[in-house]
C-alpha cells in the first residue's frame, strides 16, 4: 500500500471512529419519536404536542448529526440543554402544509397528526421547531425540553404484525432502510401484499442512482391487516376499515391518495429500523401521495404503478418536487414566486445560483425556450410546481412531471444521490 494510500485509510478510519464514538456520546441505538398536530389556518400555524414515544430501533443516519440539507418545509433542531450545542438536525415536510395552500384553509382552521423521530439522547435536551419562511430564513414554533428519564415517555410495544426482509444487504446504520406497509390488504391478502412488496423493491431497484446503491438499501414488508380490503375512495363509495385509514379525494383531488393516521402508520413502521416508509395500497385505482420525510404511498395494482411507485419516492426520500401543472390546480397555490423554493429540481430563479444554473450549458437562454434542438439539454423550462408560470423545472421531461419519463433527470438524480450518501455516509 503506497504512503498517500495507507495515509487516507488511516483518515477514513479515524472519522468513522470519531462519528461512532460521537453518536455514543449523545444518543442510544433506540429512537425518540415525538407525535404533535399541527393546526391552524393559511394565515397561523401552531404546534401543540401530543406525546413522546420511545422505539426500539434507531434506523437513521449515523453521521453529519449537526448539518442538513436544507429540506423541507419545516425543520427541528436538538440541543443539548447543558450546552446548548447542536447535536441533531432534520428538515421535513406536512400534509398541513400542503393544506394551508387551499381554498379551504382560507374559511377555516384544521388540526393534523404529524411525528417527527430522531435518536434517543443520553441527556436532557431542547427540542425547537421551525417553519421555513424562504430559502435561507426560519421562523421558531415551539420548544420543548425533553428528559430522557421522563416517566411519561410510552415505551413502544411492537404489534404483533408479521414481517417480511425483501432485500437486506448491510446493517441498518449503514444502509437506507425502507419500511413498506400494507394499507388496504385483508388477513387472507398477505401473500398478495408479500408479493406486491416484492415487486415494488424490484422495480424501484432498477432505477438510477437506487440500482448504483442497491447494496446499501434494505426493505422491510410489515403486513398490517386491514378490517377490509381496498381503499377509500370518499365520495364515491364511502370509507373501508383499514390499517391506516388511507383515502383517495384528498383536498377534494381524486388522484391524491394520503394517510392522515400519521400516530398508527409510525407505530407500524417501529416493527423495523426505517429511513423511509413506503404505504402500498391494495387497489387498481392510479393515484399515490408522497410528502418529504414523512411518508409515500402507491396504488400497488394500477398499471402505472411502478412509474408512481418511482415518483413517489422521489417526492418522499429526496424532497423532490411535482414538475407537472394543470389549469386550475387544487395546490397551485403551493409556491410563492418571489420566493426561491427549496426542493432541488425547482426554481423562481430568485436563487438560482443555489441550485442548477452552473449545471447548464454554456449559450442556454435562462429560461429556456422549449425547441426541438434543445429539449434534450438541462435549462430552466417554464411550468412546474402545479404552476404554468413562474416556475422552472431542469429539463423538458423527467419521471417527477410525467409517467412517459423513464427515468430522473439528471437533477433529480444528483439530489436522490444526495441524500443516499447523507443518510449512509458517516
Amino acid at each position: 500500500m503506497s504512503k498517500p494510500t495507507f495515509a487516507l485509510f488511516l483518515f477514513l478510519m479515524f472519522c468513522s471512529s470519531f462519528f461512532a464514538q460521537q453518536f455514543k456520546d449523545d444518543f442510544t441505538d433506540k429512537a425518540c419519536r415525538v407525535d404533535f398536530h399541527f393546526c391552524g389556518n393559511k394565515e397561523k400555524t401552531a404546534v401543540f404536542l401530543d406525546k413522546i414515544k420511545q422505539e426500539p430501533f434507531w434506523g437513521g443516519r449515523h453521521g453529519h448529526f449537526s448539518t442538513d440539507l436544507n429540506l423541507g418545509d419545516f425543520r427541528f433542531r436538538v440541543l443539548d440543554s447543558l450546552t446548548n450545542q447542536l447535536i441533531y438536525i432534520d428538515g421535513f415536510s406536512s400534509l398541513f402544509h400542503e393544506w394551508q395552500s387551499t381554498a379551504e384553509a382560507i374559511k377555516t382552521s384544521k388540526c393534523f397528526e404529524q411525528t417527527i423521530q430522531f435518536p434517543f439522547p443520553q441527556r436532557a435536551v431542547n427540542l425547537i421547531f421551525e417553519k421555513r419562511l424562504d430559502f435561507d430564513n426560519w421562523q421558531e414554533l415551539f420548544s420543548y425540553s425533553l428528559s430522557p428519564t421522563d416517566k411519561l415517555i410510552q415505551k413502544t410495544i411492537p404489534k404483533a404484525v408479521p414481517v417480511k426482509i425483501i432485500s437486506k444487504t448491510v446493517a441498518p446504520e449503514k444502509a437506507i432502510d425502507i419500511a413498506v406497509i400494507a394499507e388496504g390488504y385483508s388477513a387472507k391478502e398477505q401473500q398478495k401484499f408479500f408479493k406486491d412488496a416484492q415487486r415494488l423493491a424490484n422495480n424501484l431497484l432498477t432505477h438510477e442512482p437506487f440500482s448504483k446503491y442497491k447494496n446499501r438499501i434494505n426493505i422491510y414488508a410489515i403486513a398490517a391487516a386491514s378490517g377490509q380490503s381496498g381503499i377509500s375512495l370518499a365520495k364515491e363509495s364511502g370509507w373501508k376499515n383499514t390499517a391506516v385509514g388511507s383515502h383517495f379525494y384528498t383536498f377534494y383531488e381524486a388522484r391524491y391518495l394520503t394517510t392522515e393516521n400519521s400516530f398508527n402508520l409510525r407505530d407500524l413502521a417501529a416493527l423495523v429500523p426505517y429511513d423511509a416508509i413506503y404505504v402500498l395500497a391494495n387497489t387498481s385505482t392510479y393515484g399515490g401521495g408522497g410528502i418529504y420525510n414523512f411518508y409515500a404511498l402507491t396504488a400497488a395494482d394500477n398499471k402505472l404503478a411502478t412509474q408512481v411507485t418511482v415518483h413517489e419516492f422521489g417526492h418522499s426520500f429526496a424532497g423532490l418536487a411535482d414538475e407537472y401543472f394543470y389549469d386550475k390546480d387544487v395546490l397551485d397555490g403551493t409556491y410563492d414566486i418571489k420566493k426561491e423554493p427549496w426542493e432541488p429540481n425547482i426554481t423562481s430563479l430568485v436563487q438560482f445560483d443555489k441550485k442548477w444554473r452552473k449545471k447548464i450549458p454554456d449559450g442556454t437562454a435562462v429560461p429556456t425556450p422549449l425547441s426541438d434542438t434543445i429539449k434534450t439539454n438541462i435549462g430552466a423550462f417554464e411550468g412546474g410546481g402545479y404552476l404554468k408560470k413562474g416556475i422552472y423545472r431542469p429539463c423538458f421531461d423527467c419521471r417527477m412531471k410525467t409517467n412517459k419519463a423513464p427515468e430522473f433527470c439528471p437533477v433529480c438524480k444528483e439530489a436522490v444521490e444526495r441524500m443516499i450518501l447523507f443518510l449512509t455516509e458517516e
